[in-house]
């Protein structure tokens, strides 16, 4: 009779404790059990990202994993009223379009929920807020396209209680990611990226045969957008609109019955943002077998930057069009298929009719009155980029293509309007050194005063096949303790032949080197710029760095939607991108990897 008392009191809990056990914690076991259900997640209109991994705000003992392990009898689970949540990480930003959800119970229950998403898993950003559909299948809920790491379930309870169960959740993207691989005949030339803005960029590229390509293209995998060469022929410049900046986009090109495999490519920042990567090099284009080797270590992901500056001398020996082929497309494509050139002519491409093959094959911004891409200005992130056309100023343009005063006068009033707190000035011939050429004087002490005035903070050249930094320079020596020096680097070992110094380092030399091939990789963090030469052995043989104070974020040039207007009004021309006949060059085009390949052709003295 004690015994049945006792089991009695222990079954209604009230008053006596003793010689019971704890009744167990509630779980949503407690509730009748579903109808069985698929062991397997389905949904439509969902293309299913694999999720890296997966976290909640709590549980039950049904552990989040268990809402990836496509078993609809397994499930996560959590008790409370609001702010209950599951999150997924995706493991990097993909392209979304909604999320799919196997309610646990879902026939019996409907639910109130929200999905965010984040690209940072700190700031999330509502998607989508609303009641499950009251059934067991796997529910697709959609929104606009966005880029995303995380996406976040928070779940509110339900109908019949404040249990949160789901079984299994995916993101999704709107289809399945196009392939990397290319298909059909191959391209005579594969895409590169030119003029890449804020808001937009060319794909570049040739076709065998006659045809109207498109390219299709969107943020992330989702290429949602498309637009059609505007002329018939095999020469092709197909711009992108309604980019954003700072943002990954990627896209394929079908073009005469070959479709090109997906590639990425990222869009200029704002000038709010702190930080850009660049990569610069000179003298690289010989087809030959140092500069793949510089290639492939430029190539390698720790060393892919978001744009390249090309120094000059950028298809040896004579920069005609069948050289820029073989020279600096065909070796160069892996790379320039992801990353936009910014270049600068160099006197080898003045061989050929003043460098008219190389404005054939660029298209670069051309924001000067005169409307050429001779030499131009962008901006990308927090650093304004100044091309000069040094073979104009030298001498060896004709009056028609280019002036020393009409370039001068442009950038003064282009350093002038500059907003953005680092200036980088990039062209072929140098301003200082020690290298076969020496100094070109014109240069320095028609644009030298220019750099001083306007706070340019550093200058990059090529034209002397090797590498060599000045210490900080103002005028024509050294800088003195109270004036604010800059220091002029010579990055002409891209691949072609390395040179002898002909005589001992001067004094104005911080470091020279002509034994290593490589290239500047420069990094700007806020206030602080790091270059570091990359050797094609893939070591750093020299590093520099330069510091400065900026100014505090409310006091900078704001990013607006007018930044990205002024910016499309300096465009770029359209370029050839029509059939017509030019020299072809029968037979291989050999590489320019001796001495006598890349000699120079006479120029005029310096002055």
């Amino acid at each position: 009779m004690r015994n049945r008392l006792l089991v009695s009191t222990c079954l209604l809990g009230a008053w006596l404790v003793s010689g019971c056990e704890s009744p167990p914690a509630p779980t949503d076991s407690d509730f009748p059990p579903a109808a069985a259900q698929p062991e397997e997640l389905a949904a439509s209109n969902c293309n299913q990202l694999v999720t890296k991994a997966v976290t909640a705000s709590g549980d039950d003992g049904n552990v989040p994993a268990n809402t990836q392990d496509d078993d609809l009898s397994t499930r996560w689970s959590a008790q409370g009223t609001t702010g209950v949540w599951l999150q997924l990480d995706l493991g990097s930003a993909q392209t979304l379009t909604g999320t799919t959800i196997a309610w646990h119970r879902g026939n019996e229950r409907q639910n109130h929920f929200v999905v965010s998403t984040s690209t940072d898993g700190g700031s999330f950003t509502q998607a989508y807020a609303g009641d499950s559909a009251l059934n067991a299948a796997a529910q697709t809920v959609t929104f606009s396209s966005r880029s995303a790491r995380y996406v976040r379930i928070t779940v509110n309870g339900n109908t019949v209680n404040d249990w949160n169960s789901i079984a299994e959740a995916r993101a999704c993207s709107a289809s399945a990611p196009p392939s990397t691989t290319d298909s059909g005949a191959a391209l005579p030339r594969l895409p590169y990226l030119q003029s890449v803005k804020q808001t937009s960029a060319i794909v570049a590229f040739r076709t065998a045969s006659s045809c109207n390509p498109t390219v299709r293209y969107g943020e992330g995998t989702n290429l949602t957008s498309s637009v059609s060469a505007s002329v018939t022929g095999t020469r092709h410049a197909v711009k992108l609109s309604g980019l954003s900046a700072g943002r990954t986009y990627g896209y394929v090109v079908e073009a005469c019955g070959s479709r090109t495999g997906l590639r990425s490519f990222q869009t200029s920042t704002m000038s709010t943002a702190t930080q850009a990567h660049f990569t610069a090099m000179g003298d690289f284009g010989t087809g030959g077998s140092m500069q793949a080797k510089v290639m492939a270590v430029m190539n390698t992901p720790a060393w892919r930057s978001e744009l390249l500056l090309a120094l000059g001398d950028n298809a040896y020996p004579d920069g005609t069009d069948a050289e820029f082929q073989e020279h600096l497309f065909t070796p160069m494509a892996g790379l320039l298929r992801e990353v936009p050139m910014f270049a600068t002519p160099g006197n080898h491409e003045y061989v050929t009719n003043q460098a008219q093959p190389y404005l054939d094959n660029m298209y670069l911004p051309a924001n000067n009155p005169a409307g050429t891409e001779r030499y131009y200005s962008f901006d990308w992130g927090p650093v304004h980029f100044l091309s000069l056309d040094s073979n104009c100023a030298v001498g060896l343009a004709s009056a028609d293509r280019c002036t020393l005063a009409a370039q001068k006068a442009w950038a003064e009033a282009d350093l002038a309007a500059n907003t953005r707190p680092w200036t980088v000035a990039f062209f072929h011939h140098p301003s200082w050194s020690s290298g076969e050429h020496g100094s070109q004087l014109t240069m320095r002490r028609q644009f030298g005063p220019l750099f001083e005035k306007y706070g340019v903070d550093l200058v990059l050249t090529g034209h002397d096949h090797n590498y060599e930094r000045s210490k900080p320079m103002f005028g024509d020596a050294l800088a003195s303790s109270t004036q604010r020096g800059i220091p002029y680097l010579v990055v002409g070992s891209g691949g072609a032949t390395l040179r002898p110094f002909p005589s001992s380092q001067p004094a104005w030399t911080a470091l020279r080197d002509n034994q290593s091939y490589g290239f500047l990789d420069v990094m700007v963090d806020g206030g602080t710029l790091t270059a570091r030469l990359i050797t094609s052995s893939n070591t750093v043989r020299d590093t520099l760095v330069l510091r400065k104070t900026l100014l505090k974020a409310a006091t900078r040039v704001q990013a607006s939607a007018l930044e990205a207007e002024a910016e499309e009004a300096q465009d770029t021309p359209p370029g050839p991108t029509d059939d017509r006949a030019e020299p072809r060059q029968r037979g291989p085009v050999p590489p320019a990897d001796t001495l006598e390949s890349v000699a120079d052709p006479e120029e005029p003295l310096p002055q």
